[in-house]
């Protein structure tokens, strides 16, 4: 994964709550076992609910698929132990 600066870090970093909900609607629609095998299916959700406009493109500070992987698995916890969640490296 491509390195994210700790100042764009800070500012994708308040997409926690919409990459949560992404997540959630992910593992609803392929399974939580499909989606923790494979994270960029957040990515490919949130590009339907883009063309839908169910999320519209640009509504999140995450840009790429870089980033919005990183605010799942970094702050989200999404792929880490219980313990882990919600620490920021």
């Amino acid at each position: 994964m491509a390195r994210i600066s700790q100042k764009r870090q800070r500012e994708i970093s308040v997409d926690r709550d919409a990459i949560q909900r992404l997540y959630e609607a992910a593992c609803s629609q392929w399974g939580q076992a499909a989606v923790d095998a494979d994270h960029t299916r957040i990515w490919d959700l949130r590009c339907i609910w883009g063309m839908k406009r169910i999320l519209p493109f640009g509504a999140l500070f995450s840009d790429n698929l870089s980033e919005v992987l990183w605010v799942a698995e970094e702050v989200c916890g999404i792929g880490r132990p219980p313990s882990s969640v919600g620490a920021i490296s």
